[in-house]
């Protein structure tokens, strides 16, 4: 089993409007890359800590069976999901993709 990672990092001034991404962005991606072997996807919210903003305002994951099905559904749907970026973020995210032990 396979996890991809997307970090969205706290940065002063910039934008991430969580509504959106989590009515919008996210039913889209399921519904593009489900018939790619999603096997879950979930968004997690940071909160700050003593006074502090998170270092991350936003972390979705989601996991696949094969790292193969997720690279097969971005390399058809890549550019349509990345083209949704600035609907809700200014922030310039972090994708990671490991394997679950």
């Amino acid at each position: 089993m396979y996890r991809v990672t997307i970090l969205y990092p706290h940065e002063e001034g910039k934008r991430f409007d969580l509504d959106y991404y989590v009515q919008k962005h996210m039913p889209m991606v399921r519904s593009l890359l489900g018939p790619f072997g999603l096997k879950s996807a979930e968004v997690a919210e940071g909160l700050p800590r003593n006074g502090a903003p998170p270092p991350f305002v936003v972390i979705a994951s989601m996991t696949f069976d094969a790292i193969e099905d997720f690279q097969r559904g971005i390399a058809q749907h890549g550019r349509e999901i990345n083209a949704d970026l600035p609907h809700y973020t200014d922030l310039k995210p972090t994708l990671q993709i490991s394997r679950i032990c």
